[in-house]
């Protein structure tokens, strides 16, 4: 029945991105993951640039370029590791949202696919309402 075959089709189509979906869910959970991992190393090794202490012994101009060049390593490694991987985090953290948001609206698709199973197995009588399922299906999926 050609029903039947729309159906199992569609089936097929939701299982795929639902599959999908998941696959690229777990990727970017992994990376946030690894960024946060690699921030936590990062504040560890921030610690390292102004040290050790220089103490009385370093004094005059050689010195004090020494010290503003540590000052502003430290300053760009604070921004980048607070501010770029927090940022780094917020947008894999904002596309994790939009994807399981599609992941939802994917496994209603699903809900409906099975609704329409059951129409077609109640026959003719409903095959108005197995037309309208399959419509909306087709909106959802395309």
């Amino acid at each position: 029945m050609v029903y039947a075959d729309i159906l199992s089709n569609m089936h097929s189509a939701i299982s795929s991105k639902i599959a999908s979906l998941d696959e690229k869910i777990e990727r970017l959970v992994k990376a946030k993951d690894g960024i946060i991992k690699e921030q936590s190393m990062c504040l560890n090794e921030i610690r390292n640039i102004k040290n050790p202490e220089l103490g009385s012994s370093w004094t005059g101009s050689r010195s004090d370029d020494f010290q503003e060049a540590r000052g502003d390593a430290y300053n760009v490694m604070f921004s980048i590791i607070h501010d770029d991987y927090d940022d780094y985090q917020w947008k894999i953290e904002a596309m994790i949202t939009k994807l399981n948001a599609e992941k939802t609206l994917m496994n209603i698709a699903g809900n409906i696919a099975q609704e329409a199973d059951h129409l077609l197995d109640k026959g003719e009588e409903a095959l108005g309402q197995l037309e309208s399922k399959i419509s909306d299906l087709k909106r959802r999926l395309i």
